[in-house]
């Protein structure tokens, strides 16, 4: 079977290039669909049919398979030994000797078969390809743009995907809007789904860390290290740094000259507020340091070994509990 194929390779080469597919995985869905629909048309489904591409021609050709045998019991599978040699001299049996195939036309519920085909082998397609775009950008920060903000998601369009965004990773609160460009972190990139393949959040705490070693090339340079982060989203976030450099101060880092590297990040989170303060590898120290702005009395061990006691004066306990207990919370969170 030969179809001129001249528009049918235009067309996939735009698929190649809007979607993101390999050149070669289309064609081979291409010749996958043009045989099964072949087999469809001819109501032979047992056969064994193979499309290939004549870049010379500027076709596709359709080819028959059959297994060289003594004596030929099913002639749509088999060929004899002699009339094998007539096609290929050296032909032995066991060998799978190809017939083209002559057909002008094809059904329409053939030519439908085919369609879908390759639909679905370009879906699948498309699938791999964007689980291999995204998967080595799991946990890391990327640009979108709001697509559509539903009842228990906002779809976020990344360029290569609509990613989804639940309602649980979304900042509390944080009205978004059809066509804003946003800043989130992909949490999960998934190869067999129906829905889709990449989840971002705005709520988690990696986002945090991303957006500081964006804005503090200290941190992106590794000179400051950021050792732990908690965070309610669209409240507070609590995060706890230290220099490896003795000249660099790692929280004076972090604000910027006037606050202006940490507004940044603020702004970004809808205008969440960010306690920085300095980490430390002993206990009490960093409890104390955590639970600021509140001045600590002292910090003792508590009932158990995975509790503390903390002491602070009466002036001072509602600062250490926090508004809704989130200062303790957090710092909870910090520790642990």
């Amino acid at each position: 079977m030969e179809l001129k194929y001249k528009k049918m390779i235009e067309a996939l080469n735009a698929v190649e290039e809007e979607r993101n597919i390999p050149a070669e995985v289309i064609l081979e869905a291409l010749k996958e669909a043009m045989a099964k629909a072949y087999k469809k048309d001819a109501e032979l489904t047992d056969i064994d049919v193979v499309a290939e591409i004549n870049e010379k021609k500027e076709t596709i050709d359709l080819y028959q398979n059959y297994r060289v045998v003594e004596e030929v019991e099913d002639d749509e599978l088999e060929i004899s030994l002699e009339d094998a040699r007539e096609i290929k001299a050296d032909a032995q049996l066991d060998d799978i000797i190809s017939r083209p195939i002559e057909i002008t036309t094809m059904s329409r519920a053939a030519a439908s078969l085919a369609k879908n085909v390759m639909r679905q082998k370009i879906r699948e397609a498309e699938k791999v390809a964007v689980y291999d775009e995204y998967i080595d950008q799991l946990h890391e920060m990327v640009l979108g743009v709001v697509e559509s903000v539903k009842d228990k998601f906002t779809l976020i369009n990344l360029g290569k995907t609509v990613a989804m965004m639940p309602h649980s990773a979304a900042i509390p609160q944080e009205r978004l809007q059809e066509g804003q460009k946003i800043r989130v972190v992909i949490t999960e990139v998934n190869k067999d789904t129906k829905g889709s393949q990449v989840l971002v959040s705005r709520a988690d705490p990696i986002l945090v860390k991303r957006l500081f070693e964006k804005e503090v090339p200290e941190i992106f340079q590794g000179i400051v290290e950021i050792k732990a982060i908690a965070r309610e989203p669209g409240e507070r976030t609590k995060m706890a740094v230290m220099s490896h450099n003795p000249e660099i101060d790692p929280i004076g880092a972090c604000i910027g000259p006037r606050g202006s590297r940490v507004q940044v990040i603020i702004e970004e989170l809808s205008g969440e507020k960010i306690d920085i303060f300095q980490w430390n590898d002993d206990l009490t120290e960093l409890v104390k340091n955590a639970l600021a702005p509140a001045e600590i009395v002292n910090v003792l061990p508590g009932e158990d070994e995975r509790s503390l006691l903390v002491i602070v004066d009466d002036d001072q306990l509602s600062l250490a509990i926090g508004k809704k207990g989130k200062n303790a919370r957090l710092a909870v969170k910090l520790t642990n």
